[in-house]
Parts: structure tokens; sequence; C-alpha cells
């Protein structure tokens, strides 16, 4: 069982937490799909089979797709020409196979959730500048859904990773909270502001191109980690408002997605000398990072190479010039 679930199990705090999480991350592990524009390829479509007024499972002559628009499944039959003109959005699964789990999924969720599920998507992108995967607009409206109705229900459930998505994703986090205000305008329901460490999740795991929420949540506390053991090595509390930060923690979530998705990839011959002349100019920090690469194969059995070993090295050289130094 990992650290994480270890520690929500050994509070009783969190444990009501923890089932949220882990029926949760049953449904963001979503496969991957993309979003279609719209344009001359709607034209033309299919209806396959009706899913709710809003939804559609149809064909665009190539492939399964699912058709979202406002009335677009009213009196929709199998074999109908669709009306383009209530096409809004067509999503095209990548894994033909796990279509009728995003039309389940779809169906559950009210159409109202899904268009501000993809407001706040489009809002994301434009203030992070970033491409995400798609499958961010159907887990996070599936997690708004719940969210909304736990409100509802006054319901309380504490997040356990606040602090963990504040200080190693600030920008992240940083937008959901903006985002929060969002959803109070269009729902008029005021979200908590732990929510906000929710919807950083979903566009930190949709920044990967393979979204898996239980790797996401593993990747921060690995990170977490790192993190402390830097401060410890040097007695000093981290400064994460600098971009060199951005840049380490970018560096560790590489490294650990290499672990993750690509174990078969051809590694990089590790340059000897380039790693004795930096070894012998900058001990401390690779003493620093060599301690993180131990703690990552004690933990993990990931094992760093020397090149991995040398660029922790030297972000670490870095991030702890701005330092607040405890001695």
């Amino acid at each position: 069982m990992t650290i994480f679930l270890n520690f929500l199990l050994t509070s009783e705090k969190y444990r009501a937490t923890l089932v949220y999480w882990v029926l949760l991350a049953q449904r963001w592990a979503l496969p991957c799909y993309t979003e279609k524009p719209l344009g001359k390829r709607v034209m033309g479509m299919v209806t396959l089979q009706k899913c709710n007024n809003n939804i559609i499972l149809a064909s665009d002559g190539e492939r399964e797709v699912i058709a979202l628009g406002k009335g677009i499944g009213f009196n929709a039959r199998p074999g109908e020409e669709v009306d383009a003109s209530r096409i809004e959005k067509v999503f095209v699964p990548q894994e033909t196979a796990q279509i009728s789990r995003f039309k389940d999924i779809l169906a559950d969720l009210p159409y109202e959730i899904v268009l501000l599920a993809g407001k706040i998507v489009d809002c994301g992108k434009a203030r992070l500048r970033r491409n995400f995967n798609q499958s961010i607009v159907i887990a996070l409206a599936d997690h708004l859904n719940f969210a909304l109705s736990r409100i509802k229900d006054g319901m309380e459930i504490e997040l356990p990773m606040i602090w963990d998505i504040k200080h190693i994703y600030p920008l992240e986090y940083a937008m959901s909270r903006q985002l929060l205000v969002t959803i109070k305008e269009d729902t008029g329901i005021e979200l908590p502001e732990a929510e906000a460490t929710a919807i950083a999740l979903h566009f930190i795991n949709a920044e990967s191109d393979y979204p898996d929420m239980p790797n996401t949540i593993r990747m921060s506390k690995i990170i977490k980690k790192s993190i402390e053991i830097v401060e410890a090595h040097y007695k000093t509390t981290l400064d994460d408002s600098v971009p060199d930060f951005n840049g380490f923690v970018s560096l560790l979530r590489s490294t650990i997605m290499r672990f993750l998705y690509d174990k078969d990839e051809k590694q990089v011959k590790n340059d000897m000398e380039l790693h004795t002349l930096l070894r012998r100019r900058n001990a401390s920090e690779f003493d620093c990072a060599e301690k993180i690469a131990a703690f990552i194969g004690n933990e993990y059995n990931w094992q760093l190479s020397m090149n991995d070993v040398s660029f922790l090295a030297l972000y670490i050289q870095r991030i702890t010039e701005y330092g607040d130094s405890e001695l």
C-alpha cells in the first residue's frame, strides 16, 4: 500500500477522505481522448444511440464519437443524420473499447456542469499557456458535480494535500483558487478554498500524456519528500516563487514519469567526464541529489542515472541560493 494511503488510513480525520479519493480516482483514471474541432467534419454524422437529451453516440463516417449539444438527443433516432447546428462539442476517444465508459459518465452528468468544466479548462489553458489532455473535461465535470452536491447536502470533506499542491505547483493552485470565483458565478455555490487543491490536481494530471490520478498523487508525494530532503540538507526553507523552483519540480516530474511510463526508453549514455567535473565543483549539491536518488531507489526501486543526479544537483544549486537559512 502506498505511503499516501497509509497516511490516510492511520488518521481518523482523513478516513472519509480516503473513500472519496479512491472512488473518484477510479473514475479519473480515464483513457485519453481528443476534442474534435467543429467544422466540415460534423456534417453527415449519423446517430447511433441517444444517451440523453444533450448527448448522443454518433458516427462521423470513420469512427464512433460522442457529440454534445443542447437538445441534440431530443427525438434522435439511430440511423438518422445529426442536426449539425446543435453540435457544440465532439469527443473522440482514442480507445474505441472505452467509448461506453465515456458515454455512461457523461450521461450521468448535468449538461450545464459539463459546459462549466469546459469553460474552466479553457481558462486554464489561457492562464497557464499550456495544452492539457482533454480527458480533463470529463474528469473535472465529474468532480464538480460531486463537489457541488456535497455542498448542497452539507457534507464536508477535508483534502490532505493542500500544502503539497500549494507549494509544489503554485501556478496551478493560484489559478484554481481564481477559478472558484468562476464556479460561484455560474452556479451560485461557493466551494471551499480547499477545492482549489482538487481542481489543481486535475490540471496537473492532464498535463501528462498518460492521465492517471493515483500516479499524479504518488508523484506529488515524491516531489514533496525531495523538497524536504533539500531543506533538511541545507537547513533552509526553499522559496517556491522563484522560476528555478518550478524547473526543479518539472525535472523531478519528468524523471518520475520516465520510470512510470517509459520503462523501455533507451537511456542516454552517462557523461562521466562532465559528471566528475560537476561533482568536484558542487560537492554539497551532489551529496543532496544523491540523498534524493537514494530515497527514490529505496522506496520505489527506481535507480536514477548519473545524468539524473547531475541535473538535480544543478537545480539544487540554483534553488538553494534563494532559501531562508535557519542557521
